[in-house]
């Protein structure tokens, strides 16, 4: 499958008669499937190019095929960003989201992705740089953005979207929450429960199965907005993580959670055990040493 992508692409890439071909379009599933890819799974690049090399000239190549086809532009800037942003290069990917929020529009092109594409891969990275924003200082920024992405963006991701909800919400969420303001933290806290785990409760087992770690973050976000005093449902919290067994997915998980939220997924369980530990310590030694050794 990933060969054979990879041939299609140089194929096409290479073919002189592309020239005559007006509509680029029947080449675009290629570079959106790369894109899946190059997230979640190893391969060897062709030419003897090295990953890092191949999955930029992917992106450069798949913007330079779709500059007159708007709504496939903005995916191809998205992707473009998230490769950039996967290679550690964060401002250069800014730079690329700048570009993009120059031109995409939510209620024009977010629906017709999602038909496209499956996601809309536009609004998550938008959303994603939320939190690279807060890290470089950019805070006033971020915010305002996070406001953006939640008041014109997020109403256009239908109801059932939950995958996608929960890829857009947790950066907006973790920066609120790394405001150390209450207020702000309660306001994380509602939007992750109205969108994600709520919703994802009551669809039980049509749910995701990757939305089997919504559970870490609503704790971290409990924590978070209860400032740090015990709340009503602390002990049910405690003891899911102390008692969880690892979730059964294969372990390309733990980095497709650094790939999608810049966080590994053991690294987000320590932070909730953490955070249940500073409540927890006050009243209870050992469970604060437990939640510290889990």
């Amino acid at each position: 499958c990933v060969k054979c992508c990879m041939d299609a692409l140089d194929i096409f890439d290479r073919a002189p008669a592309k020239k005559q071909v007006s509509d680029r379009s029947i080449i675009y599933p290629g570079y959106s499937l790369m894109s899946i890819i190059a997230k979640t799974m190893t391969y060897v690049p062709p030419n003897n190019m090295s990953r890092e090399a191949f999955e930029l000239s992917l992106g450069e190549n798949f913007v330079k095929e779709t500059h007159y086809q708007q709504y496939h532009h903005c995916r191809a800037l998205a992707f473009q960003a998230d490769i950039m942003r996967k290679q550690g290069r964060y401002e250069d990917a800014l730079s690329v989201i700048d570009v993009l929020k120059t031109i995409y529009d939510p209620q024009l092109h977010s629906r017709v992705l999602m038909k496209e594409y499956v996601t809309d891969q536009c609004v998550e990275i938008v959303a994603a740089s939320t939190f690279w924003l807060h890290h470089y200082g950019r805070n006033d920024e971020a915010l305002r953005l996070c406001d953006q992405v939640v008041d014109t963006m997020l109403p256009e991701i239908e109801a059932t979207e939950l995958l996608t909800k929960f890829t857009i919400l947790i950066p907006i969420c973790r920066t609120l929450a790394k405001q150390r303001q209450t207020g702000a933290a309660k306001k994380a806290l509602e939007l992750y429960r109205t969108h994600v785990s709520d919703p994802v409760a009551l669809a039980g087992g049509k749910a995701h199965p990757a939305l089997g770690k919504r559970m870490p973050f609503l704790i971290i976000l409990k924590c978070y907005s209860s400032g740090g005093e015990a709340y009503d449902d602390l002990s049910t919290d405690v003891a899911y993580m102390l008692n969880r067994e690892d979730l059964t997915y294969p372990a390309h998980f733990e980095t497709g959670a650094l790939t999608r939220f810049d966080a590994a997924w053991s690294t987000i369980c320590a932070e909730a055990c953490l955070c249940l530990a500073k409540i927890t310590g006050c009243n209870s030694q050992d469970e604060s040493s437990d939640l510290i050794k889990e």
